[in-house]
């Protein structure tokens, strides 16, 4: 598994729900241009294994001449911040796999571990050095593996919501300044902290998509209760962020949410000290070839995939 950074060209997202495959492709910008959204898509699954819904697209949208990658589902792995172990960086994963045995909801020695260090320049003097350990369960990971290797897909990379998050940050952040951006999927909310394409911080907002959607008069009552639910969560990190990374000053929080977005904006708007704005991904992407996309409301199913095909390294 890799969990590196953001952007280059020929990386094609495969991400595979329950009920379709969603496919995402962006070309990079060049000399001073926007990055291009090229292919997006979502092909409905019929009957059948991961390997058939693969193959049955690896024609039609040429996955062979892509590097292609997929994502973990959330119940398949946790993300654990946690202070980096003072070991040789061969002996990190084992080191990394004592830490957050305690922490995890299968054991161990059923997870494959990988690490993400976060950024010391942000921290006050003299605090350790954070990681992020991402602890997948064995079995799920192999079964991504073997769905591609029967679809015969060539699959590069299994990444992880938070990463692709990132890579979506990165679009939006000022050089020297953190980003905080918050995405509401369809099981929930997740809320990110990055500076120059780095991943500082995240934190799961246990709020589904489709909980924001309330316009019924009747249903008031309980909006109000979900977003002060979620000013009180998103409250908390920024009160933790600042304890942690205090060097960082941070520009903004931008939401994405696919209804209730603007009320959920005004609502934290004038209950935090941060600016708050709703994320539009034609702000900084050209979406022309996407004319549905150009509402902001209809970007949020997409935005998983379309920062799983922002990655940069070859």
């Amino acid at each position: 598994m890799l969990f590196n950074r953001q952007t280059h060209a020929g990386w094609m997202a495969v991400a595979l729900r329950p009920a379709q495959v969603e496919l995402a492709h962006v070309q990079p910008g060049a000399n001073g241009t926007r990055p291009r959204l090229a292919v997006l898509d979502a092909v409905t699954r019929e009957r059948g294994t991961e390997a058939d819904a693969i193959a049955r697209v690896r024609r039609p949208y040429a996955l062979q001449d892509y590097r292609c990658a997929t994502v973990l589902d959330a119940a398949s792995y946790q993300f654990v911040q946690l202070n980096s172990p003072s070991v040789a960086p061969e002996e990190m994963k084992q080191a990394l796999r004592w830490a957050v045995k305690d922490s995890l909801e299968f054991p161990a020695d059923d997870a494959v571990i990988d690490a993400l260090q976060v950024p010391s320049d942000g921290a006050p003097l003299g605090r350790p050095p954070l990681t992020f350990a991402i602890a997948a369960r064995k079995e799920k990971v192999a079964d991504k593996v073997r769905a591609f290797q029967r679809a015969k897909v060539k699959l590069r990379v299994i990444d992880v919501s938070e990463t692709a998050q990132r890579n979506l940050a990165a679009l939006f952040e000022q050089p020297g300044r953190g980003l905080a951006l918050l995405v509401f999927h369809e099981n929930s909310g997740l809320l990110t902290f990055t500076r120059d394409g780095e991943l500082f911080a995240s934190r799961r907002i246990d709020i589904p998509a489709s909980a924001l959607a309330l316009t019924d008069d009747n249903d008031a009552a309980r909006r109000d209760a979900l977003f002060e639910r979620v000013g009180l969560e998103v409250q908390r990190s920024l009160d933790n962020f600042d304890r942690q990374f205090s060097q960082i000053a941070l520009q903004r929080l931008m939401v994405a949410a696919p209804s209730g977005a603007a009320v959920l904006v005004s609502y934290l708007a004038s209950n935090l000290y941060l600016p708050v704005e709703a994320m539009n991904l034609a702000d900084v992407m050209d979406l022309d070839a996407f004319p549905a996309l150009k509402e902001p409301t209809g970007q949020t199913q997409w935005l998983e995939a379309i920062g799983l095909s922002l990655r940069d390294e070859d």
